[in-house]
């Protein structure tokens, strides 16, 4: 804290050279470290009733609940999540909406990394500050599953923070694992899976699942929360997550009569639904990954998508095929926006990254300074390791190494073109002031060609950079859910379209943190109702 107020940090610049580094270098340390110790496999020391938990009302009463994902990241988004979060209920386009007695996280609760001092300052430190109690005393509850960024230390801090029964802000905890299932009012259970960095479901986990659905009456209805949109990846073409759930699916379910009307999940940063496409069952996909951290794209995802279905068909009816599932008209941010926001990688890139355009000053350089000098040799090296770097960083969505090569080159042969064509500038003007100039205008130049590439490639390759070099803090939101005495399920999904930048600390308020500019909340989407 500064003067007694809390530390207020800056959205995560991903694509920063000292962030891209701390950050790979703890990703390798913890996937090491998940590989060898993986903490799940030491989770089956409580026994079911400790770990299952029940929530009920009235049989006339509906039921709330709260899913927000992909959190922790800059003060203003947090900020602004926490304050809609705390109130106690929030009146939105006329309709009111109780504060869920059960809040739900998605995965990635704190950015870049996990760790006990980032859980505190990005995550816990807002929730604390902007959570007004119930005034009835209602205490909610918050039940979370890890994603890859809370796995990158280990699962330590994660399970510091929700498995050890202590509060977070204003929210109770009540898990003891890294995964958990809740029996909700009125026929819904919620199964939230570990899925471990995107690679397999442990046997202890299935195990433990597996004793959960025993004990789930036919019929009931399933919300299923897991980490990543499984199906964004087969549609690239990489089907490995999507087999893996499937399998996951297929193990504790069987052929038990147990619908999945609902799944949730976050990892991509927006709001976006795919409904199935069958005339006799009701079930939604929902990526609901606007909690905080960096607005991803919404204009390039499909109008369609073919999901296994082991996904879709429950019971005896499980078996290997495809569903047709259509995306709802809703997006957030909206299709059109999302596209506006792509252009602005052109000045955002440069400004938001920390020591980006000193790099990309310096890569030049290596090439020039060294040829000026006759010392051609540096300079091809230099080339040399430009195109390298230029192949490393691509990531096409489709895998294939002829690809990559390709879209490198597409890359580093314009990045070495205004290299080369500062050299013979600087070389003929023979002055040192001059040639400092030409350097740092060919490093704003590659900066142009980087950005332009993010721009012009982003459908084929480094569809996430092109947004995460931009850290935009706004479009932020999450869902709030209802259950009725009837058993209908209706989802509200809410939004900010600008997230304030100002806020004011007063110590003594509740809550402490005041934004200059109101929180404009809306619905970004028609209200979803899932009937029994």
């Amino acid at each position: 804290m500064v003067d007694g107020e809390p530390v207020r940090l800056p959205a995560v610049r991903w694509l920063s050279p000292t962030e891209l580094i701390r950050t790979g270098v703890t990703v390798i340390l913890g996937s090491t470290v998940a590989a060898y110790a993986d903490k799940r496999d030491v989770m089956a020391g409580t026994t079911f009733a400790q770990d299952v938990s029940f929530h009920e009302v009235a049989d006339d009463e509906p039921f709330w609940f709260d899913f927000l994902c992909d959190t922790g990241d800059g003060f203003p988004a947090m900020a602004t999540v926490a304050t809609l979060l705390g109130a106690p209920e929030l009146t939105v386009d006329g309709a009111t909406l109780p504060r869920g007695r059960v809040l739900l996280m998605g995965g990635d609760e704190v950015y870049p990394v996990a760790g006990t001092l980032a859980y505190e300052q990005r995550l816990e430190s807002p929730l604390e500050e902007q959570f007004v109690a119930d005034p009835d005393g209602v205490v909610p509850t918050v039940y979370a599953i890890p994603g890859n960024h809370d796995w990158y230390d280990g699962l330590t801090a994660f399970l510091r923070v929700f498995c050890q029964g202590r509060h977070v802000a204003g929210w109770n905890t009540d898990q003891r694992r890294s995964y958990f299932a809740l029996g909700l009012p009125h026929g819904w259970w919620v199964l939230a899976i570990d899925i471990q960095l995107d690679t397999y479901v442990d046997a202890t986990q299935l195990a433990w699942f597996r004793a959960v659905v025993a004990r789930i009456p036919d019929g009931d209805r399933l919300v299923l929360l897991t980490a990543a949109p499984a199906w964004y990846g087969a549609q690239d073409g990489d089907d490995r997550s999507m087999d893996r759930l499937a399998f996951f699916l297929r193990e504790i379910l069987g052929d038990r009569d147990l619908p999945i009307r609902l799944v949730l999940t976050g990892d991509t940063h927006h709001y976006a639904v795919y409904s199935l496409e069958h005339p006799d069952r009701e079930q939604v996909l929902v990526t609901a990954g606007h909690g905080g951290a960096y607005t991803s794209p919404t204009h390039f995802l499909p109008d369609e998508l073919d999901v296994t279905t082991d996904l879709a068909d429950p019971g005896p009816k499980r078996a290997t095929g495809t569903h047709r599932y259509v995306r709802r008209a809703a997006t957030f941010p909206t299709v059109r926006t999302s596209r506006a926001e792509a252009f602005r990688v052109l000045w955002r890139l440069p400004l938001r990254n920390g020591l980006l355009l000193p790099l990309l000053v310096l890569l030049p350089a290596l090439v020039i300074v060294p040829w000026v000098l006759g010392v051609p040799a540096v300079s091809v090296i230099a080339a040399v390791a430009v195109a390298g770097g230029s192949y490393a960083f691509v990531v096409p969505q489709r895998a294939g190494r002829v690809r990559r090569i390709a879209l490198g080159l597409a890359l580093a042969l314009p990045e070495l073109a205004v290299a080369i064509a500062a050299t013979v500038v600087a070389a003929r003007l023979d002055a040192p002031l001059a040639t400092v100039l030409v350097v740092l205008a060919a490093g704003l130049l590659s900066s142009l060609v980087l950005s332009t590439f993010l721009l012009i490639a982003a459908r084929g390759a480094n569809r996430n950079e092109l947004f995460a070099a931009q850290s935009i803090e706004d479009h932020k939101g999450f869902l709030r859910l209802r259950v009725d005495p009837d058993g209908t399920l209706t989802l509200y999904a809410l939004g900010v379209g600008t997230v304030p930048r100002r806020w004011r600390w007063s110590p003594g308020a509740t809550p402490r943190w005041t934004p200059r500019t109101p929180v404009d909340v809306h619905l970004v989407d028609e209200p979803i109702v899932l009937r029994p």
